[in-house]
């Protein structure tokens, strides 16, 4: 299928993969990395220096996994490679409870527990860092720790509501029976990225579970909305059940069409559509530009700060629609968001600005290294429109366009 982009579309195309797996990547696993002992950084300062938190989290190192190995499918730069691989080794050498089982939420600098708590959230990124790390390094060590997770997922967090617990003490000890929106979604990607690796149905069968709980329990009455927050009997109450962060919303169009082509149910593609049909309409700001970061269910705005990693959800999103109805207003719609994330948040050296303002002025003087994990499931898909394997593609392949 021809996707009839003009040549400054694909050059901005361009501009940003390399942006990402380049620029990003090569200032990741600089600046970003403790080489001393082989670890990634938590947190860089504005002036790219690593933020003293005394601490590092497993949803980290995760992403960072993942961020990597899509490095190196890339480039084929050994840096990339070699950051990888001292990863895995750090996750599986360190973070894994050895007595109970499970990921430790964090570890101290000399890598004794610190937050000895085992959150869903973490353990979903972990089990996506490792898909992706499989998928691309074909490293077989990664497989039974996939399998444990997912048993420790399964057998520790399952509540007999049908959702999962968002975390629990190091000794399996609920911490709350509430059901939060962002793990199941992760999971989901999680179990996507599994499943695409090995093909192995029992993980598409886990996916399966996610959507459910997601168009059952998650998804509004209206199917335009995606709650953040509901109780122990999945309901949304008071105040915060009405909370809508909109990057989420952009996220679940484009994982539930992903979904949809993967298991082969393509009438999950159109009742996505009203999703981002609201967010265009309620959660961008049409004077300044931009997304707000959260939203209530009437499209009030609760906050007016622009995170970085709400643009790439709607870089996603669209890449998604283009491919589904390849039209000028999508293919122009896409190059616009990806101009305006270059523009706005991302510096020539390949650092960002975490948040802006509503004005779209520089709104905070740190970065995660949980962020490049957002940006480079948006570079893969927008690598995907040009030959390139996608986020679920999972094989050590490359678009010939981003050489």
């Amino acid at each position: 299928m021809s996707l009839n982009f003009t040549p400054h579309q694909v050059d901005q195309a361009r501009k940003f993969v390399n942006y990402t797996f380049r620029t990003m990547a090569r200032l990741c696993a600089t600046y970003g990395w403790n080489d001393s002992c082989g670890q990634s950084v938590e947190r860089l300062q504005a002036d790219l220096t690593p933020a003293s938190l005394g601490y590092r989290r497993g949803m980290v190192v995760g992403r960072q996994l993942f961020f990597f190995s899509h490095a190196y499918r890339l480039t084929a730069e050994p840096l990339y490679r070699n950051c990888a691989t001292r990863l895995f080794e750090d996750l599986t050498t360190n973070f894994w409870d050895e007595d109970n089982g499970g990921w430790y939420f964090s570890l101290a600098v000399d890598n004794s527990p610190s937050d000895t708590t085992k959150d869903l959230y973490g353990h979903a990124f972990i089990m996506f860092g490792l898909a992706h790390y499989l998928a691309i390094f074909g490293d077989d060590k990664a497989l039974p720790w996939i399998g444990r997770t997912n048993e420790i997922v399964s057998n520790r967090f399952a509540l007999p509501g049908g959702w999962f617990a968002p975390a629990t003490t190091r000794d399996w000890t609920l911490l709350g029976r509430n059901l939060e929106q962002n793990p199941h979604m992760h999971l989901l990607e999680a179990y996507l990225s599994i499943y695409k690796t090995t093909k192995d149905d029992a993980f598409l069968s886990c996916a399966t579970r996610m959507m459910s709980i997601y168009t059952e329990m998650l998804r509004t009455s209206d199917r335009s909305k995606v709650l953040e927050h509901l109780d122990e009997k999945a309901k949304a109450s008071g105040e915060k059940g009405k909370l809508i962060e909109p990057g989420h919303l952009y996220e679940w169009y484009w994982l539930v069409s992903e979904y949809a082509d993967i298991a082969e149910l393509p009438a999950f593609k159109s009742a996505c559509a009203p999703i981002m049909e609201w967010a265009d309409r309620r959660c961008l700001d049409v004077d300044a530009g931009g997304i707000f970061d959260m939203v209530d269910t009437s499209g009030n705005i609760v906050s007016s700060r622009k995170r970085i990693w709400p643009v790439t959800e709607q870089i996603k999103a669209l890449t998604t629609l283009v491919r589904d109805t390849p039209t000028e207003r999508a293919r122009e719609a896409l190059v616009g968001a990806i101009t305006f994330i270059l523009e706005k948040y991302c510096g020539s050296n390949g650092s960002w600005h975490e948040y802006l303002n509503k004005n779209l002025e520089p709104d905070c003087d740190f970065m995660p290294l949980s962020t490049p994990y957002h940006v480079g499931m948006a570079a893969l898909e927008v690598e995907r429109l040009f030959g390139g394997p996608g986020g679920f593609g999972m094989r050590n392949t490359k678009s010939p366009d981003f050489p």
